[in-house]
């Protein structure tokens, strides 16, 4: 399920929301509106039209929804807990990057939330997605601290299996300030693409010293087309500091997806 606002602003990540379905599930895109139904009149039907008819437009298909919602946060947990056709319910609740630093804190409250029912996260900052024409470069940094790995890894292949990814390079990236953990890592990272049986290339970066580990990822990874990292669950009241985090990060690469896996095979190597 995307939270993706007007589907034609934000036709960048409704893309690629798309291409990691790859006809393999179902993608409802919902518009949230703010409002109060019991106060003022408002024409769900045109607004759902018109989402159906930029969808149409972009050659995306997808459900289209409109929920109205008396508070955003209380909302979309709602409306998450809501969705589903025929039975079946979306497992990943997916959001683009907010404009505002108090949106992305909201954003993460709510993915603590949808974790606590089994459902995973992923926040996509995507300021314009490459069109086809050369080799594209997919990184993931993984660091096993938490179980992100496997959706990471999923959702790099589910793109690659796209008729304009398809010569994609999938580089899983770890970093290290230690020169001793190197072969350790090394040794975590084969395994885990070892057992995904999904053709990758491993790499462990050991940091120079003194040098900031963001900036050392920006490096190794400023020409990727794509950049997967894992996402945590702060505690409650720690959302202004890791949403600075978040942005520090986002702001040096090209598209950036986080990650957060609280779904049925969270930790379970695909």
């Amino acid at each position: 399920m995307l939270f993706a606002g007007e589907v034609r602003k934000r036709i960048a990540v409704v893309r690629l929301a798309d291409w990691f379905n790859q006809d393999r599930g179902l993608v409802t895109v919902c518009q949230l509106v703010v409002n109060d139904l019991l106060k003022n009149k408002i024409d769900v039907t045109q607004k759902r039209l018109q989402m159906d008819q930029a969808l149409k437009e972009e050659n995306v298909v997808a459900f289209s929804e409109v929920d109205i919602v008396s508070e955003y946060e209380s909302g979309a947990i709602a409306v998450v807990q809501a969705n589903g056709i025929a039975g079946l319910h979306s497992n990943t609740v997916m959001f683009g990057w907010p404009t505002k630093k108090w949106r992305l804190e909201s954003i993460l409250r709510i993915m603590r939330a949808v974790s606590r029912t089994g459902r995973s996260t992923v926040l996509a900052r995507v300021p314009g997605l490459n069109m086809p024409g050369r080799q594209k470069q997919i990184d993931i940094w993984w660091r096993g601290l938490q179980n992100n790995g496997d959706l990471m890894l999923l959702f790099a292949y589910l793109l690659s299996l796209n008729a304009l990814w398809s010569t994609s390079k999938i580089n899983v990236r770890t970093i290290t300030n230690n020169e001793d953990e190197r072969e350790k890592l090394a040794v975590g990272l084969e395994e885990l693409v070892t057992k995904t049986r999904i053709k990758t290339a491993t790499e462990v970066i050991v940091s120079p010293h003194g040098a900031s580990i963001t900036k050392v990822m920006h490096e190794h990874s400023r020409d990727a087309d794509i950049v997967f990292l894992g996402l945590r669950e702060p505690q409650p009241g720690e959302e202004a500091e890791y949403a600075e985090r978040l942005i520090e990060l986002a702001e040096g690469f090209h598209t950036t997806v986080f990650v957060h896996n609280a779904g049925e095979f969270a930790g379970h190597l695909i």
